[in-house]
Order: C-alpha cells, then sequence, then structure tokens
C-alpha cells in the first residue's frame, strides 16, 4: 500500500534535511505525525533526484478468495539445520572436593569471580590454563583443557 503525504514533494524533504534541519523539525514544518513518514520522504526523494538507486516497497495487493491467480513454482528455501549437541564428558564425580569458608555468588554482570587463591594456591593450576566449563544438575564443573585455547 502506497502511502500520500498530503501532497508533499520528496524533494523539499531531500532539500530541508540537507539545509541542516532536524527530522523534528521536517516533521513539524510539512505536519506530518510521525518521523518514519519523515524519512520515507527523504528516501523517495533521493529515489527522485537519481541519487539512490528507485526501490519498489510495495507489496502486491491481495486480491478477493473468488478470484483465480496463476501460483507460481515455489522458491526453494534455504534449509537451516541446528547445530549437533557437543557430547557431554562422561558423569563422574570429582576426585577433588574444595569447600572454602565463603560462597560464590553470581554477579549482576552474570560472573563468578574466583580469585587467584583459590585457582592457583588452593586448587594448584597455573597462570595461562585453559578450562572447559560445564553443568552437571547442580553443580558447575571447570575441567582443565588438553589444548589451550
Amino acid at each position: 500500500m502506497q502511502i500520500e503525504y498530503k501532497n508533499i514533494d520528496p524533494k523539499l524533504v531531500v532539500n530541508e534535511i540537507r539545509n541542516g534541519r532536524s527530522l523534528e523539525s521536517v516533521q513539524k514544518v510539512f505536519g506530518l505525525r510521525f518521523k518514519s513518514e519523515v524519512q520515507d520522504l527523504y528516501l523517495k526523494g533521493l529515489m527522485e533526484l537519481g541519487e539512490i538507486p528507485q526501490v519498489e516497497f510495495n507489496k502486491p495487493a491481495v486480491q478477493s478468495p473468488l478470484v483465480s491467480v496463476p501460483v507460481a513454482p515455489a522458491q526453494e528455501r534455504t534449509v537451516f539445520r541446528k547445530r549437533e549437541p557437543r557430547p557431554r564428558p562422561p558423569v563422574c564425580n570429582p576426585t577433588v572436593v574444595i569447600k572454602t569458608g565463603n560462597f560464590r555468588t553470581i554477579g549482576q554482570s552474570g560472573s563468578v569471580t574466583l580469585n587467584r587463591a583459590l585457582l592457583i594456591e588452593m586448587l594448584g593450576f597455573k597462570v595461562g590454563d585453559s578450562f572447559e566449563i560445564y553443568r552437571e544438575d547442580d553443580m558447575v564443573v571447570l575441567k582443565k583443557a588438553v589444548n589451550p585455547v
């Protein structure tokens, strides 16, 4: 459906915007209700001036179901498949359970802080180690990766 804008010349809208007017002021000058109308007129004006290629945004009008319309052959659609889920590591009980006096909580940004004392001194990891992270029931498991990422 093509919208007519009270006989407003789209080229005038382009000129107003080029002269430094904002969308809001152009909207008030031409008595438009929405900024999107100004943007639509600006786009049409640029097409009429030949600065951008002509583009047709109109959808074909829906006809009455009583009128027979030849059906076009179905276009091939691209089929997207979901990725296969990664194989989960076998479930096993942790070999080392470190109990600390304080608990870790999820912060406001969604992060959990594991400090140097916990990772290096208590768990024996080194700076630069890489981990795989996965969930088992109600536990979050950090598994040291063989190949660093």
